[in-house]
């Protein structure tokens, strides 16, 4: 807030030194001044200054000044908030009625649209200006007590930082507790949850493994491209024994794969699990045969991805098709394997296991685990599928030999178990079966151990409940748990919206990037998103007028809150600014089309042009078109005329137009007409921009010294002038005015 006993003292590569009786005038104002129209002229005089270094002056710091000049004439202009704690989070010092200011708008700012980029930024700030741990501490709290329900996302960030302080002084039960909060307000803050779940687990505590199951599945939500978000949640699955989602998740990831790197050969470490899982889902089998053709169509040969293949055709009671694939697959194997136990692409102790576990033959299993052995006989591996063949044959003395001191081994565990069955000891047979499957219960060795078990009147239950893991899910994300995946292009569009495609001369134009929603799930703009929040806009300007003006936006913009399905984010962008509004401004007859170009999380492409991270979604691009002044003698003396006897808003169009037209004159002067136009004579120009910096209204004075801002620096006697009587004036805003446009001269 500014004081009308505050001096603003503003230096462009020179100080200026401010008058005794300027101070005496300024500091003796009268009533409050209120007035919106001139906020929103200091609000753009601080976006121009805040990006116009020069010399040693502070841009950061001068633009704040115009801030709070603009705050002071219009307490309710909300949208001095962002900048106001973008600029003020740049500071380098402050003092303690600054930090207070700034909590205070800060305070303020607070919504559940807020950027929260901006609010993150602020936290840092604040924090950076406390001294000591306890300052840290006390601060978080009143920040948490202010965000609360306002921003939840905030007050997850910040009981995430105060859960971290904590650690750090070795106050465990309060860390934990803030992380769960953290966790709690904010469902997608992974590291609140790996934090809450170290902490609980120092106390032997641990989160249900349908809690588990839901953070793994939200870890995609938030980046739909992360092939370790996708496996994570499948292997989650997996493990705890929800096989129909398992297979969903490494289908997707599956998919992903060939996505991201379309040249590479599919992995079987993805593949392989989702054929399994589909097998072991009734309604998914027909699955197996897919990815099995996939795998076949990159021209790999992986006997493992043949056996379920094979017995997940017998499942489904295509017994022909079943044997023609096993048929086919063993064939293949044992003619690359020749007269050798390894090949490049099988090894004969895979063609034991698939002649034991998917295509039982004890003749073939029994070859082929024999020269599996005699190739390596001290190889674990090779010994289990030797021993379990012996066990096979009834040769179950010689079978409990091989398979002893093999530990940690699925298949020698199994054999152990029907070594005990021969000797009549089901109880420990039963136990041996039980831990066998455990190993792997998903495998076809585990399903041939179920099989024993089941012959012997037990079963097998899983340590977690998996209708319950399942129910968690469906409940929380759908009866589709996990839908097939999709490109980038299939999860969210982005458009810019100009509000329409033309504008006249010295209107304003409003601008917003739309990002809608195409997916079923929320999209988590972050930085471990898909969509990081950085946004570059570039401006081309032709017709009469050619230039390109690079980066003539460059932020970060991150929403709050997740955009839902359906639903969409309004990024707003004042892309009039900077050196494009000074063009379009300076030059009034031109006519001119300007084509804006957004990049999305920008990166430099091989000639090192900018272009998108996701190199599928193409930077967005909308024209916007504006017709030159047609300057008619007749509407020429009618704006003289407004300057006279017009309203305050016609008085300022008008010198903003003449002070363009000054600078459009003079530049086609120095270097040669761009196109055609009418030209005034100079004194005109500027006897009707100093009737704008001497009209009665204190408002007019200011509007035309931020259009003489299109003179860049080139002020000539006439206008200082005119410019320096107003450093005399009642109003302190034309005199802070006055001051800014001549430090610029």
């Amino acid at each position: 807030m500014v004081s009308r006993k505050s001096l603003y003292v503003l230096s462009v590569g020179v100080s200026i030194l401010v008058a005794p009786a300027l101070l005496a005038q300024y500091s003796a104002g009268g009533e409050r001044i209120y007035s919106p129209l001139t906020a929103e002229t200091f609000h753009r005089v601080a976006r121009e200054v805040s990006t116009d270094a020069v010399g040693d002056k502070d841009p950061a710091a001068e633009a704040m000044a115009f801030l709070n000049a603009a705050m002071d004439l219009d307490p309710r202009a909300t949208y001095l908030y962002e900048d106001m704690l973008v600029l003020g989070s740049q500071s380098a010092e402050a003092e303690a009625e600054d930090v207070s200011r700034f909590y205070d708008v800060f305070r303020k700012y607070i919504t559940k649209t807020s950027n929260f980029e901006v609010l993150r930024q602020a936290v840092r700030y604040m924090l950076s200006t406390a001294d000591t741990r306890q300052e840290r501490e006390d601060l978080l709290l009143r920040l948490i007590a202010v965000a609360g329900v306002k921003n939840p996302v905030l007050t997850s960030e910040l009981a995430a930082e105060y859960g971290q302080l904590a650690v750090e002084k070795a106050d465990f039960e309060n860390a934990r507790k803030n992380f769960e909060q953290a966790y709690h307000y904010n469902e997608y803050n992974q590291l609140a949850f790996a934090r809450f779940d170290e902490l609980l687990r120092k106390e032997d505590l641990a989160l249900s493994p349908a809690v588990y199951a839901s953070n793994l599945r939200r870890a995609i939500n938030i980046n739909p491209l992360s092939i370790e978000a996708a496996l994570g949640f499948a292997q989650y699955c997996e493990e705890a024994g929800v096989y129909d989602v398992a297979a969903e998740a490494y289908e997707y990831a599956a998919d992903l794969f060939e996505y991201l790197s379309p040249d590479r050969d599919p992995p079987v470490s993805i593949y392989l699990p989702w054929a399994l899982m589909s097998y072991n889902t009734p309604n998914l089998r027909a699955k197996c045969l897919d990815a099995a053709a996939r795998v076949r169509q990159s021209g790999r040969f992986d006997i493992r991805m043949e056996a379920l293949a094979g017995s997940a055709a017998g499942k489904m009671g295509n017994i022909e098709l079943s044997k023609d694939i096993f048929a086919k697959a063993g064939r293949r194997a044992a003619q690359m394997l020749g007269d050798g136990a390894v090949s490049p692409q099988v090894t004969a102790l895979e063609l034991g296991w698939f002649y034991s576990f998917a295509n039982p033959n004890d003749e073939q299993a029994l070859a082929w685990a024999n020269r599996a052995f005699m190739a390596d006989p001290n190889a674990p591996g090779a010994k289990a599928i030797f021993a379990h063949v012996l066990a096979m044959q009834g040769e179950y003395d010689l079978a409990g030999e091989y398979a002893a001191g093999i530990e940690n081994d699925q298949i020698a565990q199994l054999t152990k178990a029907m070594v005990r069955l021969s000797e009549k000891k089901t109880s420990d047979a039963i136990e041996m079966l039980k831990a066998a499957i455990a190993m792997d219960p998903a495998s076809l060795v585990a399903q041939k151990a179920k099989a024993l078990l089941a012959e012997n009147g037990s079963d097998y239950i899983l340590p977690t409940l998996p209708e319950i893991v399942r129910e968690h899910l469906k409940k929380e994300f759908g009866k589709k748990v996990l839908s097939r995946f999709r490109p980038a292009r299939d999860i969210f569009s982005v458009k810019l919206n100009l509000g329409g495609s033309n504008y006249s001369y010295g209107s304003e134009f409003d601008a917003d990037l739309i990002i809608t929603n195409k997916s079923p799930n929320p999209i988590v703009i972050s930085d471990s998103g898909i969509f990081k929040g950085n946004i570059r806009v570039d401006a081309v300007v032709s017709g009469d007028i050619m230039q390109e003006i690079r980066q003539l936006i460059s932020k970060k913009a991150v929403p709050s809150l997740p955009i839902e399905p359906g639903h969409y984010a309004s990024i707003p962008l004042d892309l009039m600014t900077g050196k494009l509004r000074r063009l379009l401004l300076a030059f009034p007859q031109a006519s001119v089309e300007v084509e804006f170009i957004v990049y999305l999380d920008p990166v430099p492409d091989a000639a090192g042009e900018p272009t998108n991270f996701l190199k599928e979604i193409e930077p967005v691009r909308n024209v916007l078109k504006r017709e030159g002044v047609n300057l008619t003698r007749q509407y020429f003396m009618q704006r003289l005329d407004t300057l006279a006897g017009g309203q305050e808003g016609q008085k300022n169009r008008a010198v903003q137009l003449f002070a363009g037209l000054l600078v459009e004159r003079d530049f086609m002067t120095r270097s040669g007409s761009l196109y055609r136009y009418i030209r005034v004579e100079r004194p005109i120009l500027v006897d009707a921009v100093k009737c704008g910096l001497t009209d009665a209204n204190w408002k007019v004075k200011v509007q035309a010294m931020e259009s003489l801002g299109l003179l860049s620096g080139s002020l000539d006697y006439e206008l200082t002038r005119a410019v320096s009587s107003n450093l005399s004036d009642d109003h302190w805003p034309v005199r802070m005015m006055a001051l800014y446009t001549l430090s610029k001269s």
